[in-house]
C-alpha cells in the first residue's frame, strides 16, 4: 500500500512537471511571437513618421504652414556634435544675465538630493528653452516666439548658430522623463510658428533625449531651428513720368 501510495505521487508530479513544461514553451513561443509583431509594428511607425517628416518638410519649404506636429524621439548618438550649441553668447527677449542662468542650473546638478531626485523622483520642470537660429536675420522672428514662450517658471533664451554649424533641426532635451514635456514644449512653439505664419519653423521637429553633462542639465530644452528664407527685397518705386508739353502751335 504505501509502495503504491508512492508510485501514484511520482507520477503525479511527473505529469505536473510535463505540463509545466508544456505551459512554459507556449508562454515562450508566445511571447516570441509577440515580439516579432511589436517589432514589426514599430518599424512601420518608424517608416511612417519618418514620411510625415519629409511631407511637411517639403510643405514648409513651400511656404505651406503644416499641421499640428506630434512629437518623434530618435536615437541618441551620444556625441559632442548630437548636443546643442553653448548658451555662453545667448541673448534673450527681455534683460537678464545669461551667465547667471548658466550658473544656476549648473549649480543645482551638483546637489546630491538631485541624484536622488532623478533615481526617485518625478522629472525637474523645465525652466530654460534655448532657440538656436541660423543667422542673425531670424533673431527678430524668434524673439516674438521667445517672448510668448517665456514666463515665471520658463527663461527662453536665443542662441544664433555660426555659419560653420550644420547641426541639423531638431529638439534635444537632457533627462529622459522630460520626454512628455519637452514634447508640450515643442508643440507650443509650433502653435505660436503658425500665428506668426512661419512654415519653417512649423515643421514637425525631431527630438533626442541626450544624457545631461556640463551646462546641459535636466531642466533644460533646446530647439534647433532650420534657417529662414531671406526677406524679400523692397519693391523699386519708379519715378512717375513727367508728362511733356505740346508745342505751341503757329
Amino acid at each position: 500500500m504505501p509502495k503504491s501510495v508512492l508510485s501514484n505521487f511520482v507520477n503525479g508530479t511527473r505529469a505536473l512537471l510535463v505540463a509545466q513544461i508544456i505551459a512554459c514553451t507556449g508562454a515562450i513561443a508566445l511571447a516570441g511571437w509577440t515580439l516579432g509583431v511589436t517589432n514589426q509594428v514599430l518599424r512601420e511607425r518608424n517608416r511612417l513618421q519618418e514620411r510625415v517628416i519629409q511631407l511637411e518638410e517639403a510643405m514648409a519649404a513651400s511656404g505651406v504652414v503644416p499641421p499640428a506636429p506630434t512629437a518623434v524621439v530618435a536615437a541618441s548618438t551620444q556625441g559632442d556634435a548630437a548636443y546643442p550649441g553653448s548658451i555662453a553668447n545667448a541673448r534673450a527677449p527681455s534683460t537678464e544675465d545669461i551667465r547667471d542662468v548658466a550658473a544656476t542650473t549648473e549649480a543645482n546638478s551638483q546637489n546630491i538630493g538631485s541624484v536622488i531626485n532623478t533615481l526617485f523622483g518625478p522629472a525637474p520642470p523645465l525652466r530654460v528653452v534655448v532657440l538656436h537660429v541660423r543667422a542673425d536675420a531670424d533673431f527678430a522672428t524668434a524673439e516674438k516666439i521667445a517672448r510668448a514662450l517665456q514666463s515665471n517658471e520658463v527663461r527662453a533664451l536665443i542662441n544664433v548658430m555660426s555659419a560653420s554649424d550644420q547641426r541639423p533641426s531638431g529638439y534635444a532635451y537632457f533627462d529622459g522623463r522630460q520626454s512628455r514635456a519637452a514634447a508640450d514644449v515643442v508643440a507650443r512653439f509650433h502653435d505660436l510658428a503658425r500665428q506668426q505664419q512661419v512654415a519653417q519653423w512649423s515643421a514637425q521637429l525631431r527630438g533626442t533625449a541626450l544624457p545631461a553633462r556640463d551646462e546641459y542639465t535636466a531642466d533644460r530644452l533646446d530647439i534647433v531651428l532650420p534657417p529662414l528664407p531671406p526677406p524679400p527685397p523692397p519693391p523699386v518705386i519708379e519715378a512717375p513720368a513727367t508728362a511733356v508739353a505740346a508745342p505751341p502751335q503757329p
